[in-house]
């Protein structure tokens, strides 16, 4: 991936402090937006009678978002740092608001596809603040503040989200958090100005590829709508899965889809964990409230202990990380598998009688596997950009960009084709099934985690 340099003129001096204070307060917001998507995603849907669309909804702004991310680069190379920042949070804002004021499903889509070509081109400046403007030390000191902030967005997350949708509705939840990113991102382009020049290694998402991943997110995004017949909606739920992978192949480094021992085993690694988290997490909030009859609030409540449980345990791990290569393997392997029994008791809840107490036993299961993640994404992370002792061919960018793609795809392709799949169900007055097969599909990607952290500390002769 490319290295982006900031040219900033000399009248104006970086403030470290102010800079890295606004960075951290984007990645608050960018949280605390994640959760609340998930939060009002069915309370949305019922409103607007979109159930079908879920896997639009969700699949929206990451294809929106696959098409923009390779355009940072050149946008930051041919435009001042300050008036890309301005404009795309402007789009940002207007895509927020869009949605929040949607009269209709179709008007919703297009104000979150508004907010993911932003965010898109937007990712790009945020990295090279951090990477080529901060110093090590206050570099360092925000890339732990990132874990820090993960608690705090769990707490301040679904409080918003929960709060804010019950006292007034998810539109004004859409809106009320809109100026403090506008602050944040007004702060930084004062902090960086000048222009990006690329250096070193070229970016690996290309235009093309960006176009092919797109195209395969549209069309899992479309397996949810009725309009479609069932045996097409298998054919595109095959067909996107199948051109995403092509992409992914080309994309990631070598042996990664075979999981050749060493980082290309823990690449895959990190992308399973990823897709079985993400995957599962498309469909939570919509289990809850769809399919066990909870409320707003029970939707809150199910998807922060998630959150809690995995700040936690991801700030244990970084506070006492393993040494060892056994230490990796056995803490991954315990992580792996609460993650996979954790989804399955939800999956439990779903089939459970309605007399039991089925919310309380999603909202177990949701915390177990927050945990579960927590104990494996840090770690196997660490273990892809590390260095290893025996030269693998794979530099440090190229093992950076590997971690971006791999957890891009495979969130959007399991996020997605689960979304799409239960709100075909849950438009058709069912969705038990799907979703039931969505969570078991997630824990067995989780499991599958077990061989792949052993491969993972093999060296590449082996």
């Amino acid at each position: 991936m490319s290295r982006p340099e900031v040219v900033a003129p000399p009248a104006r001096r970086v403030r470290y402090g102010v800079l890295a204070g606004a960075l951290l307060t984007l990645e608050l917001v960018a949280g605390v937006q994640s959760v609340l998507l998930s939060t009002v995603v069915p309370v949305v849907a019922q409103d607007l009678d979109a159930h079908e669309y879920y896997g639009v909804i969700v699949g929206s702004a990451q294809v929106a978002m696959f098409l923009t991310m390779p355009l940072g680069p050149a946008l930051l190379q041919r435009f001042r740092v300050d008036r890309v920042l301005l404009h795309l949070t402007t789009l940002a804002v207007v895509g927020g608001v869009a949605s929040a004021l949607a009269p209709s499903i179709g008007v919703f889509v297009l104000g979150r596809a508004a907010s993911g070509l932003a965010s898109g081109a937007l990712a790009t400046v945020s990295l090279a603040a951090i990477v080529t403007v901060l110093p090590p030390a206050w570099r360092r000191g925000v890339l732990a503040g990132y874990n820090v902030m993960w608690v705090a967005i769990s707490l301040v997350g679904p409080l918003y989200a929960g709060w804010v949708t019950a006292a007034l509705s998810w539109r004004w939840a859409l809106v009320l958090y809109l100026p403090l990113l506008v602050v944040a991102r007004l702060v930084v382009a004062r902090q960086l100005s000048g222009r990006m020049r690329p250096e070193g290694e070229r970016q690996p998402l290309g235009l093309g590829s960006a176009v092919v991943l797109a195209a395969g997110v549209a069309l899992l995004s479309v397996v949810g709508l009725r309009g479609l017949p069932a045996g097409w909606a298998v054919a595109a739920g095959v067909g996107g899965a199948a051109v995403a992978l092509v992409a992914a192949r080309r994309l990631l480094p070598p042996g990664t889809l075979r999981a050749r021992p060493g980082r290309p085993a823990a690449v895959a690694t990190f992308a399973l964990v990823c897709a079985a988290y993400f995957g599962a997490s498309g469909i939570v909030a919509v289990v809850v409230h769809d399919l066990l009859g909870g409320t707003t609030r029970d939707v809150v409540l199910v998807l922060g202990a998630s959150a809690l449980g995995w700040a936690v345990a991801g700030l244990g791990v970084s506070r006492w990380p393993a040494s060892l290569p056994g230490g990796y393997v056995r803490r991954s392997t315990f992580g792996g598998l609460l993650l996979a029994v954790g989804v399955l008791v939800v999956a439990a809840a779903v089939l459970a009688d309605p007399a039991a107490p089925r919310v309380g036993m999603a909202l177990a299961g949701w915390a177990a596997s927050g945990v579960g993640i927590g104990l494996v994404y840090l770690e196997t992370l660490n273990r892809v950009v590390e260095e290893p002792r025996e030269a693998d061919g794979i530099s440090v960018p190229q093992a950076a960009a590997a971690v971006v793609i791999a957890e891009s795809v495979a969130t959007a392709v399991t996020q997605t084709l689960g979304a799409a799949s239960v709100g075909r169900g849950v438009a058709g007055d069912g969705g038990q099934a799907a979703a039931v097969a969505v969570l078991v599909g997630a824990a067995v990607l989780a499991l599958a985690v077990l061989p792949g952290a052993r491969r993972a500390v093999r060296g590449p002769a082996s």
